[in-house]
Protein backbone atom coordinates (compact mmCIF):
# COMPACT_ATOMS: atom_id res chain seq x y z
CA UNK A 1 0.00 0.00 0.00
CA UNK A 2 1.52 3.27 -0.82
CA UNK A 3 0.07 7.13 -0.02
CA UNK A 4 -3.15 7.39 -1.35
CA UNK A 5 -4.65 10.04 0.40
CA UNK A 6 -4.28 14.18 0.07
CA UNK A 7 -4.55 16.77 3.12
CA UNK A 8 -1.87 19.03 4.72
CA UNK A 9 1.57 18.21 5.17
CA UNK A 10 4.87 18.21 3.07
CA UNK A 11 5.70 16.46 0.15
CA UNK A 12 6.69 12.58 0.92
CA UNK A 13 10.28 12.02 0.05
CA UNK A 14 11.61 9.01 -1.79
CA UNK A 15 13.06 7.98 1.55
CA UNK A 16 8.86 8.38 3.20
CA UNK A 17 7.97 6.01 0.65
CA UNK A 18 10.54 3.26 1.40
CA UNK A 19 9.79 3.19 4.75
CA UNK A 20 5.94 2.55 4.20
CA UNK A 21 7.49 -0.51 2.10
CA UNK A 22 9.69 -1.77 4.64
CA UNK A 23 7.36 -1.67 7.33
CA UNK A 24 4.64 -3.48 5.10
CA UNK A 25 7.20 -6.11 4.30
CA UNK A 26 8.37 -5.81 8.22
CA UNK A 27 4.72 -6.94 9.45
CA UNK A 28 4.17 -9.24 6.63
CA UNK A 29 7.28 -11.26 7.62
CA UNK A 30 6.30 -11.15 11.23
CA UNK A 31 2.84 -12.32 10.75
CA UNK A 32 4.47 -15.23 9.19
CA UNK A 33 6.98 -16.32 11.43
CA UNK A 34 10.21 -14.82 9.99
CA UNK A 35 12.55 -13.00 11.99
CA UNK A 36 15.35 -13.22 10.52
CA UNK A 37 17.11 -9.96 9.20
CA UNK A 38 19.11 -11.24 6.93
CA UNK A 39 15.16 -12.81 5.28
CA UNK A 40 13.78 -9.88 5.53
CA UNK A 41 16.32 -7.46 4.14
CA UNK A 42 15.80 -9.82 1.20
CA UNK A 43 12.63 -9.70 0.86
CA UNK A 44 12.50 -5.45 1.12
CA UNK A 45 15.17 -5.08 -1.60
CA UNK A 46 12.74 -7.69 -3.75
CA UNK A 47 9.78 -5.88 -3.26
CA UNK A 48 11.34 -2.29 -3.24
CA UNK A 49 12.47 -3.51 -7.19
CA UNK A 50 9.67 -4.95 -7.95
CA UNK A 51 7.23 -1.66 -6.11
CA UNK A 52 9.93 0.73 -7.99
CA UNK A 53 6.63 2.20 -9.82
CA UNK A 54 4.76 2.82 -7.13
CA UNK A 55 8.06 4.68 -4.87
CA UNK A 56 8.24 6.65 -7.75
CA UNK A 57 4.48 7.36 -7.88
CA UNK A 58 4.86 8.38 -3.85
CA UNK A 59 7.38 11.02 -4.14
CA UNK A 60 5.71 14.10 -3.31
CA UNK A 61 2.15 13.13 -2.52
CA UNK A 62 1.30 14.72 0.91
CA UNK A 63 2.31 13.11 4.38
CA UNK A 64 2.52 14.56 7.88
CA UNK A 65 4.77 13.83 10.72
CA UNK A 66 1.72 11.94 12.63
CA UNK A 67 1.16 9.66 9.37
CA UNK A 68 5.11 8.92 9.15
CA UNK A 69 4.85 7.97 12.98
CA UNK A 70 1.78 5.95 12.97
CA UNK A 71 4.06 3.70 10.16
CA UNK A 72 6.81 3.70 12.18
CA UNK A 73 4.62 2.42 15.48
CA UNK A 74 2.22 0.21 13.00
CA UNK A 75 2.33 -3.50 14.69
CA UNK A 76 -0.40 -4.75 12.57
CA UNK A 77 -0.09 -3.86 8.08
CA UNK A 78 -3.38 -2.91 8.30
CA UNK A 79 -2.38 -0.40 11.02
CA UNK A 80 -0.76 1.25 8.06
CA UNK A 81 -3.66 1.60 5.79
CA UNK A 82 -4.84 3.64 8.68
CA UNK A 83 -2.18 5.60 8.98
CA UNK A 84 -3.48 6.99 5.78
CA UNK A 85 -7.30 7.90 6.20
Amino acid sequence: MLLTTAGCGRPATEQDCQLIVDRNVELAMKNLDITDPAQIDKRKQQIRTEQQEGIKACIGKNVTDKMMSCVKDAQKQEDIDGCFR
